[in-house]
């Protein structure tokens, strides 16, 4: 097909698809995306139940977290990103049909004249690798950033097995209360019929085993509550998990160096990234103040003549008005943000060390005074208590408060060692050098 029928043609066919795309009703684009919009659903984890270790647990969190799922599918974007940022801008095919469809010598294509033209934006100051390195920047501020949400996933998830740990040993105790207080009624029933007790005492009794069975209640609340809390580092799935291990696992640590620690934190070098992508930022926000160069060429025919002739042409914005000078004046505050952002994440990495070798020390000397022999001596008081009261040489009340104490004691064990394995746990990981 010749130039001269050709350009018609595609000009004709221009209009007609021009004319054809018309806009949809908004009810209908909302029709045609409804099933995927309803579609829409996370990765969920698979459903936990039964025996679990620590290691599981965090191994299921790890992969599972809905915190961390998000920060990946971002990286993958910001990938994406980084590939989009390095191309260059596409050239332009731009075709121009004048004195046509008139009146006089302009009717019809007899008079026209059709250029056909193919342009391309230069871009100056180095704004691709410039938009090329911000791109790459925020990915890698966005990895750092991922490491240090995994160890928080890391110590989240721990914590809360230790807890369910801690939670699954107070239930342990209180069953053996109820234990206790069941069988001291039945001592006290006894003692009853022998005429050494008497129908008071039966009553306390009973109200102290209602008290102990309202204490089992409230501590298989908080194991089933427990189960729920560490559910829910991996995005929930239920309450019946139970733990394996032992609160007495805590083999010793060596307390880090706290600068050399947060040196190699992945949030700090999240924060080192987030400053070099604020000056990168600036620098392509700087380049941006040139303006591109466009320059084109082509071939234009004159039909009343039967002539054809080349056509070139540069276009560059003047930039009389419009600088950037918006833009770089933000960029350039958002580099003293990053600079406070970076000492603010370096201040709350030396607070949670702080608390947590203060923690560390506390449960440390806390769980060494109740391996003192502190539990021996209080279950033996109730023993001689028990005995005393056997005896007619003690009160029941005097039973009922060592039995009371003995819980205590146990639980504030239990507890010690909870917070000492949680401190520990937690110094471990945010202090383990970067993989």
């Amino acid at each position: 097909m010749q130039f001269k029928h050709f350009l018609p043609l595609a000009t004709a066919l221009l209009f007609a698809s021009c004319s054809s795309n018309r806009p949809t009703q908004s009810s209908k684009a909302t029709d045609t995306y409804r099933p995927a919009i309803q579609n829409i659903s996370l990765s969920s984890a698979p459903l936990l139940k039964g025996a679990i270790t620590r290691e599981n647990a965090i191994r299921h969190a790890l992969g599972y977290s809905p915190i961390l799922q998000s920060q990946r599918a971002e990286l993958r974007a910001l990938q994406a990103e980084t590939v989009q940022a390095g191309l260059p801008p596409n050239p332009e095919l731009g075709i121009e049909i004048e004195n046509f469809a008139g009146s006089g010598g302009s009717r019809g294509f007899d008079g026209a004249e059709i250029t056909a033209a193919l342009s391309q934006r230069l871009e100056v100051a180095g704004k691709r690798s410039k938009r090329t390195l911000v791109a790459a920047l925020e990915t890698e501020a966005a990895k750092a950033e991922i490491a240090s949400s995994e160890r928080d996933v890391t110590v989240a998830t721990d914590r809360a097995f230790t807890t369910l740990l801690e939670a699954q040993a107070v239930t342990g105790l209180s069953i053996s209360n109820v234990s206790r207080a069941e069988e001291n009624l039945a001592t006290i029933n006894a003692l009853l019929e022998a005429g050494k007790s008497t129908s008071i005492d039966v009553g306390r009794a009973k109200l102290a085993v209602s008290e102990a069975k309202e204490l089992l209640t409230e501590a298989r609340l908080a194991e089933s509550n427990a189960a729920v809390e560490l559910s829910r580092n991996w995005g929930g799935g239920g309450t019946d998990l139970t733990p394996q291990g032992s609160l007495t696992s805590y083999e010793g640590t060596i307390l880090p160096q706290v600068d050399e620690a947060i040196s190699r934190h992945p949030l700090t070098r999240a924060a080192s990234l987030r400053f070099a992508l604020a000056e990168a930022t600036y620098d392509l926000e700087s380049a941006k103040r040139f303006s591109d160069i466009e320059i084109g060429g082509g071939i234009r025919q004159l039909r009343d003549a039967d002539e054809t002739a080349a056509v070139v042409g540069v276009s560059i914005p003047l930039p009389l008005f419009n600088r950037n000078q918006g833009n770089i004046q933000a960029a350039k505050e958002r580099l003293d943000r990053s600079r406070a952002e970076a000492r603010g994440k370096e201040s709350e990495l030396r607070s949670r060390f702080t608390m947590l070798t203060s923690d560390l020390r506390t449960a440390h000397t806390r769980v060494a005074q109740f391996n003192s022999q502190t539990v021996n001596v209080a279950r033996q008081a109730l023993a001689d208590t028990n005995l005393a009261y056997s005896s007619g040489k003690a009160s029941l009340l005097e039973v009922l408060d060592a039995r009371k104490t003995l819980l205590q004691v146990e639980r504030g064990q239990v507890r010690a060692q909870a917070d000492l394995l949680r401190a520990n746990n937690s110094l471990k990981t945010l202090s383990q050098p970067n993989k």
